[in-house]
């Protein structure tokens, strides 16, 4: 799952998205990207199990970043191959 994020302005904050990312139990890994304001989450196996999980756990994710400084939005999908 890919997201734009905004509110970044260093490489601290970009560690800091990393660890919200990374401290949800649905999430197995995450790459944050300062230049292009961008993260890409890999959720646990778990997650995927609920039904229609992507927009459900693209909201999630997404509001609890707002809510923590950094505002983001689900930007697409990645194949499901792609691993962290």
């Amino acid at each position: 799952m890919v997201y734009e994020l905004k509110g970044m302005t260093c490489g601290g904050c970009s560690a800091s998205v990393k660890k919200i990312l990374e401290s949800q139990p649905q999430v197995a890994s995450a790459s944050v990207n300062l230049t292009t304001e961008t993260a890409i989450v890999w959720p646990v196996p778990e997650a995927r199990s609920v039904t229609d999980w992507q927009k459900t756990l693209g909201e999630t994710l997404a509001n609890h970043l707002t809510n923590c400084g950094f505002q983001s939005t689900p930007r697409e999908e990645i194949p499901e191959d792609i691993a962290p």
